[in-house]
């Protein structure tokens, strides 16, 4: 049997969704998902990576930039296959 793999995924809306439940029904361990804050102001009629994270139990943040030094360390430090 193979070593399971792990990915931190950057994700949103519906590809997100759809991305993240693949990525769990063949075994990848996800040890990081990062998404962003949905607008107020927004009519929200997609998926939420949030909620379904949560759901799911995974680790979910929504920094407020995904490209700071803080989270690069962050993910590094998860050392993730993917």
């Amino acid at each position: 049997m193979s070593e399971r793999r792990r990915a931190v995924v950057f994700a949103y809306h519906n590809v997100g969704v759809r991305c993240i439940k693949a990525l769990l029904d063949v075994g990848v361990e996800i040890s990081l998902v990062v998404t962003h804050e949905d607008s107020r102001q927004e009519n929200v009629w997609f998926q939420s990576v949030h909620g379904l994270a949560l759901a799911e139990g995974l680790p979910v943040i929504r920094p407020e930039r995904c490209n700071s030094a803080e989270l690069l360390e962050q993910v590094r430090a998860l050392a993730p296959d993917f």
